[in-house]
């Protein structure tokens, strides 16, 4: 399974990209706003994180630039009735915030502005949501706290680089420290190793 791909943004069209990985182009589905966001990398370095789709039939790549929307989209294509061209398709015009306070207030109206989602499709939706309310909104929680923690531990790798360590060691203190106590920030993990070496 591939979890994410790392390489050169070769093409980008509304709905995908090519992206060059050692010489191997994947082709990835992607959402309006992902390639809104890609818009002025093209022939640059890019991270997706991906969903992996393999049925009987084909496989399929869907790229996204957060944790939350991969998340998000999961979900939503899982729901019954929904699967994964609906679920892209309302996260090109809906952020994973603005989906769940769609589905609060029952707005029919602002989902319907989505082409393809009208009738039975947005009802669909928005009652599909809603009896899972809770677990969206813990999983976009969740996916903040993990974007925070991945933030801080990408920051004191970095600071622990510039004071001399070697990338290897810098990374392993750092996780070492994470995984005693996962609230620390930055400027605390980097005290911690610092004090453990010396």
């Amino acid at each position: 399974m591939i979890a994410g791909l790392k390489g050169y943004l070769e093409e980008l069209k509304t709905d995908k990209v090519l992206i060059n990985v050692s010489g191997v182009i994947y082709d990835v589905n992607i959402s309006f706003k992902t390639y809104d966001e890609l818009t002025s990398k093209i022939g640059n370095e890019i991270k997706l994180l991906i969903y992996h789709s393999i049925s009987e039939r084909t496989e399929k790549l869907f790229g996204f630039l957060q944790e939350k929307e991969r998340e998000v989209f999961i979900r939503v294509r899982n729901l019954p009735g929904i699967g994964e061209m609906t679920a892209l398709r309302v996260l090109s015009f809906l952020s994973p915030e603005e989906l769940i306070d769609c589905v609060k207030r029952e707005d029919k109206t602002k989902l319907e502005k989505i082409p393809k989602i009208k009738g039975k499709t947005s009802e669909k939706i928005l009652f599909e949501i809603s009896q899972n309310l809770k677990k969206f909104e813990v999983l976009l929680g969740e996916s903040q706290n993990k974007t925070e923690e991945r933030d801080d531990i990408e920051l004191s790798v970095l600071a622990l680089l510039q004071l001399g360590f070697d990338q290897k060691t810098a990374e392993k203190e750092v996780r070492k420290i994470i995984s005693a106590n996962t609230n620390m920030k930055t400027a605390e993990i980097i005290k911690e190793v610092l004090k453990a070496s010396g």
